[in-house]
């Protein structure tokens, strides 16, 4: 396939402080760049609050990518870009498709907006938006409003509707969304995950937390992640399992660390976490090489990224039934699925840490069934069928 392929996302590489879409879309691309397709990325420069320190209006090659930063403009949230848009303007047409990520931002309006309008076809990736559960956590009224004034219409008129897992998928096909749905997962680039993982990078950071079993919490702070389900679970598994210790590692959204701190203090177990900010490239393969099992206590991930990396490195997952790969994980036995309950979170993080033994066996397993089913080169295969297909009915 040598078509050109345009990617929108509101926030690129180097931004990971906005978690697993920003590495996901960019592991594609470089992907789909290794077998032949001309990708390039239209995105902003916002990193939060900051500016990322890269050139704006002028492309950056990242990994055989094509990319395009430009200015983010007030309000940030909405990653409004004026200049992104006149690109779009001037130059939609150089691209055969056109795939859209997040929705709910400015950029995802101006790029449906502008692919009606000039013809092009385009296919749009929700990023879990589309759960009902998303809709209902935060901001509620005015995702409905927004849902329903401005994104149904560029929703039906993309030619295929982009989901990383089934769950996804069935999610907002439950709730009404008639869209023409195809899944294809996140994954991750297994020669990153070798199979003999060494922890002493984390723990000369980290020294006092050699020889405790660690429990490691990978994301955003933000209330989407169920840390305060967490948080109450914690009390009970330090009173089981003395020596446990939470290590919380990831960017802070908007001070959310601060509560997650008091929730430990009123708990009486602030003493037995640590909070180690962002953790990036051989530091995060410590940390989860320290780690005796990973936790998600999500009430919602679209696919959980994150959760693959450490199931890539042969770590038990403890994960809620909000996670939508939380049927796969189940089935592939390695990890344990609870409701959103800190009961029922301590219960299996307990159970794994008293059995170290099954926890290995999960950690095998898991590194087995990302080995069979997500991997970037299986990914980036699917991903050209389904460019490919949408081209070929177009040309029809």
């Amino acid at each position: 396939m040598n078509n050109k392929i345009l990617q929108i996302i509101p926030c690129y590489y180097p931004a990971h402080r906005y978690g697993g879409p920003v590495k996901s879309v960019h592991e594609m691309g470089r992907k789909l760049v290794d077998m032949g397709v001309d990708v390039t990325v239209f995105t902003t420069n916002a990193d939060g609050p900051e500016n990322l320190d890269v050139p704006v209006g002028t492309q950056v090659t990242i990994n055989g990518v094509k990319v395009f930063y430009f200015p983010v403009e007030k309000p940030r949230s909405y990653f409004r870009s004026p200049k992104l848009a006149q690109a779009l303007q001037e130059r939609l047409r150089e691209f055969d498709l056109v795939h859209i990520n997040w929705l709910y931002v400015y950029t995802t309006m101006v790029a449906a907006r502008e692919c009606l309008r000039q013809k092009v076809p385009y296919v749009i990736s929700p990023r879990g938006m589309l759960d009902p559960n998303a809709i209902a956590l935060h901001g509620t009224l005015k995702k409905k409003l927004y849902l329903n004034l401005i994104e149904r219409k560029h929703l039906y008129g993309a030619a295929a509707v982009h989901f990383t897992s089934t769950g996804e998928r069935d999610q907002a096909i439950g709730a009404g969304w008639q869209v023409n749905p195809m899944v294809v997962p996140n994954s991750v680039d297994l020669s990153e995950y070798p199979s003999t993982l060494d922890s002493r990078p984390f723990l000369s950071l980290f020294p006092d937390l050699d020889g405790k079993k660690i429990v490691l919490f990978l994301g955003r702070m933000n209330y989407i992640k169920g840390l305060d389900l967490l948080t109450k679970a914690w009390p009970l598994v330090v009173k089981a399992v003395p020596n446990a210790h939470l290590v919380l590692a990831g960017p802070d959204d908007d001070g959310y660390a601060e509560k997650v701190k008091c929730w430990l203090a009123e708990g009486g177990v602030e003493s037995s976490a640590t909070f180690t900010g962002m953790l990036l490239g051989e530091n995060k393969l410590a940390a989860l090489a320290a780690s005796d099992v990973f936790v998600a206590s999500s009430y919602l991930e679209s696919f959980g990224m994150a959760i693959i990396e450490a199931m890539a490195c042969e770590r038990p997952v403890v994960i809620t039934d909000r996670v939508n790969i939380c049927r796969e994980v189940e089935q592939a036995r390695a990890g344990i699925v609870t409701p959103c309950d800190p009961t029922r979170i301590a219960e299996a993080l307990i159970m794994v840490l008293k059995n170290p033994e099954v926890g290995k066996e999960m950690g095998l397993k898991g590194r087995k069934f990302v080995e069979q089913n997500f991997t970037w080169d299986k990914a980036a295969r699917e991903m050209t069928h389904v460019y490919e297909d949408i081209l070929i009915k177009r040309k029809r």
